[in-house]
């Protein structure tokens, strides 16, 4: 029998219902540790081998994690010169367009830097971060080498917690007493030490979540028993649907098999059991004998499966997903009741979710390019300027319903000079300079064609009629 209080109450009662425990919620241990305790080494890398293999198999969280990715870099990510030195700039500009962001990364090939960038994103949600190691060539050319997380970790036979070259060594980081890194250290595919790497040299990009956090977490931690379930579930009702298709048509009769004086019946393959039930195989299905008492009949088999409860569930498991995702589920499903107020409130939602990734992904990108800028210097490719440090960079064109609508509000800000030309050509990924080069070469080359066409046919040609950006647009016309 309960003890009770003056009040009637079991002493044990709180006024904080979450804070008590009964037999319908059992107690829990109250846990009072770092997150790196709370979830230790081995704790994160079954998180992370799990989100891998979700990442690979189930298309729905795949298509939020490389949807975010791929609205948060697009085309864009071009540099900008923030300093007043505008001849060092264009020349800076031109040689981290042309030289580094094309070859920057050690591999080559088609890793450029806008490529590597939506890769990192993608490794930040799935192994809930990415490490890049600052390097060079022999002759002092920037380089720069991504790491997976699974690369950065304690080695074979050092314990978590040691005490060792002038820090503490936990999840394969030295950190110093500040609790800023020191060291990392660098793995062979086998797990032991291949080399430490000097905490100024790399470059770790994660979402933190809390405080004290050294290293990063899936994005996909929230759900992923959810997901395994979802996939197992999906596959268990996929062979029963298999089964289900399978079958054709089913006959009850008297024999429990087919007619015996059918001479098909003989020449055919029929597998008949001692309790009354016969197979026979047909192309693409079979069909069920069974023993009927007395009457005959056939029919088809009706398949239900998977059913609505089914889908539903799913559905509901999906909605968790995407919101521990910070990804809208319309994107996924699309867009449901509510009309243009919803789908804005969504897209508003998910441009939200791109700008928090594409802070993470500027601090990148601003240490990287400050590097290969310092080294371009350090080289000679590059002279020297005061502020070569001082850099932004472009970001993709916000998400819309409707991109006429946004071309028309940017001409409409560029007309009052809220806009600059500068940054609607670096939304979609290009450069001002470029922009007018492309536009003079144009120009020139209608005034070529034109001063061609009137040599050969002898007639005057009215470049207005050449390019006539507006309906309106007329020839010039003499008043005297």
């Amino acid at each position: 029998m309960a003890i009770l209080d003056q009040y009637g109450r079991k002493v044990a009662w709180k006024a904080a219902r979450a804070a008590q425990h009964d037999h319908y919620r059992p107690w829990e241990p109250i846990e009072k540790k770092d997150i790196e305790d709370l979830i230790p080494v081995t704790d994160r890398q079954t998180l992370v081998s799990h989100a891998r293999r979700i990442f690979l198999n189930f298309g729905p969280i795949k298509k939020a994690i490389n949807d975010r990715s791929m609205y948060s870099v697009g085309r864009a990510f071009v540099p900008k010169f923030a300093g007043e030195d505008k001849e060092f700039g264009a020349l800076a500009t031109d040689w981290l367009l042309n030289k580094f962001y094309p070859i920057g990364d050690v591999r080559g090939g088609m890793h450029d830097l806008k490529n590597n960038l939506f890769t990192w994103s993608t490794s930040m949600d799935v192994d809930g971060e990415v490490f890049i190691l600052l390097t060079q060539t022999k002759d002092g050319f920037p380089r720069y080498q991504g790491i997976p997380s699974h690369r950065i970790g304690s080695p074979q036979g050092l314990k978590e917690g040691s005490k060792m070259r002038g820090g503490e060594l936990r999840d394969g980081i030295i950190y110093h007493r500040s609790g800023a890194p020191k060291e990392y250290a660098f793995l062979d595919r086998d797990g032991k030490l291949s080399k430490w790497l000097k905490a100024e040299n790399v470059i770790h990009l994660y979402d933190p979540e809390w405080q004290q956090q050294g290293r990063g977490l899936p994005a996909l931690t929230h759900c992923i028993n959810d997901c395994r379930d979802m996939i197992q579930s999906t596959e268990w009702e996929r062979l029963a649907m298999m089964q289900l298709s399978s079958i054709s048509m089913i006959e009850t009769n008297e024999h429990g098999g087919p007619d015996p004086d059918d001479p098909y019946t003989t020449l055919s393959e029929v597998n008949n059991t001692d309790k009354g039930v016969s197979v026979q195989s047909l192309d693409g299905g079979t069909v069920r004998y069974f023993r009927a008492g007395s009457g005959s009949k056939i029919e088809t088999l009706q398949n239900t499966r998977p059913g609505t409860p089914f889908l539903d569930f799913h559905d509901r498991l999906l909605r968790s997903a995407y919101a521990g995702l910070s990804w809208p589920y319309a994107f996924y499903s699309g867009h449901g009741a509510g009309g243009g107020t919803a789908q804005r409130t969504e897209i508003a939602m998910a441009q939200k979710s791109i700008e928090d990734r594409q802070d993470i992904l500027m601090y990148g990108i601003k240490r990287l390019v400050g590097y290969a800028i310092a080294k371009g210097q350090k080289r000679g490719d590059l002279p020297q300027g005061k502020e070569w440090y001082k850099w932004t960079f472009s970001t993709p064109p916000k998400l819309t319903i409707d991109d006429g609508r946004v071309l028309k509000e940017l001409e409409a800000m560029h007309r009052m000079g809220a806009v600059n030309l500068r940054e609607i050509v670096e939304m979609r990924g290009g450069t001002l300079e470029e922009h007018y080069s492309v536009r003079a070469e144009e120009v020139a080359l209608q005034e070529l064609a034109a001063q061609a066409a009137e040599a050969k046919y002898g007639v005057a040609i009215d470049r207005r009629k050449m390019s006539m950006l507006t309906p309106n647009e007329q020839p010039e016309q003499n008043q005297e």
